[in-house]
């Protein structure tokens, strides 16, 4: 007598009230509380997340998703009532992937994650797979591979003070699901999938997304005034900066849900255009977030695709 394959259908919800947040909304929490505001920003660079982290908890996201999508299939009639489950998944993967990208490396591991990251999706898209632009992934991985002091490729032998990010890297240690703490992201797993819709369900305002990110850069400019430099200046844009983009990833990583959410992405990709001066990678990093955005609404309704009759 065969078992019958588990389904969505099967799963133990938890019932639990957990709080969810991707990795961009936890940096603002990173700020120190000082009255100086360039000390503030510069001071953040210092207290980003270590890469590896952010990979594993990327790459438990991910494997989740996957296991949805090998539940679903054993039940599709199940799909529609957890699909939001699904798409607050893909939000939290995304958004794990693109911080690794985002922030520097600081530390021999991060250099690691940052190369063997580049080598991986390089990889990928050399065979063909993937799902993005394979010129703007590159764009995207651009200096990736400077960052690091070695060589590495996936699979080949490292190092030995290395093996354990190696381990981590590839998934065979990874992190333990957990609810975040304070707003620092945590792992999420099926089993919080009420919690995971609530979040869904509960989008950032991104026109607030948009104006603080168009106020960090005009903080930048200012900072960046001969006359306004001290010695924090230099630290204080970079902080700014990543969470500038940190904002302008999360719109792109949105559905969006009516017309205005359109027009604030209309918005940022000309402001991309604009910014030429910024980093090219992060810039990149935008885009493949808007292209994610983009992917998940056009599942249909609540979400929109159109303005004025124009798919966007």
């Amino acid at each position: 007598m065969s078992i019958p394959t588990p389904s969505l259908r099967d799963l133990a919800f938890s019932t639990c009230t957990v709080a969810v947040f991707d990795e961009f909304a936890g940096f603002d929490a990173l700020l120190p509380d000082l009255p100086d505001a360039l000390e503030r920003h510069a001071a953040l660079l210092e207290r980003l997340p270590p890469l590896l982290d952010l990979h594993g908890r990327a790459l438990a996201h991910a494997r989740q998703y996957q296991r949805f999508l090998a539940l679903a299939e054993a039940d599709p009639s199940a799909l529609a009532d957890r699909v939001n489950t699904a798409n607050a998944l893909a939000v939290l993967a995304h958004a794990g992937e693109i911080a690794v990208l985002l922030i520097p490396a600081g530390s021999p591991e991060d250099r690691f994650t940052r190369v063997m990251l580049s080598n991986e999706r390089s990889r990928t898209y050399d065979s063909g797979g993937g799902v993005h632009d394979p010129a703007l992934v590159k764009r995207a991985l651009g200096g990736s591979l400077a960052d690091g002091s070695h060589r590495f490729s996936v699979g080949a032998r490292v190092p030995p003070e290395l093996a354990v990010a190696a381990k981590r890297f590839s998934g065979a240690i990874l992190p333990e699901p957990g609810a975040c703490y304070g707003s620092v992201a945590g792992v999420y797993v099926l089993e919080d999938a009420h919690a995971l819709e609530a979040w869904f369900g509960a989008p950032p305002d991104l026109r607030v997304l948009l104006d603080e990110a168009r106020a960090l850069f005009a903080s930048i400019e200012a900072w960046s005034e001969p006359e306004n430099q001290v010695p924090s200046w230099y630290g204080a844009t970079r902080g700014a900066l990543i969470l500038a983009y940190a904002r302008l990833c999360r719109i792109g990583l949105w559905p969006a849900r009516r017309h205005d959410d359109l027009v604030v992405k209309m918005e940022v990709e000309r402001l991309m255009c604009e910014r030429a001066v910024d980093p090219d990678r992060m810039r990149a990093l935008v885009e493949i977030a808007l292209g994610v955005g983009r992917r998940i609404a056009r599942q249909g309704p609540p979400f929109v695709t159109r303005l004025s009759g124009v798919e966007l």
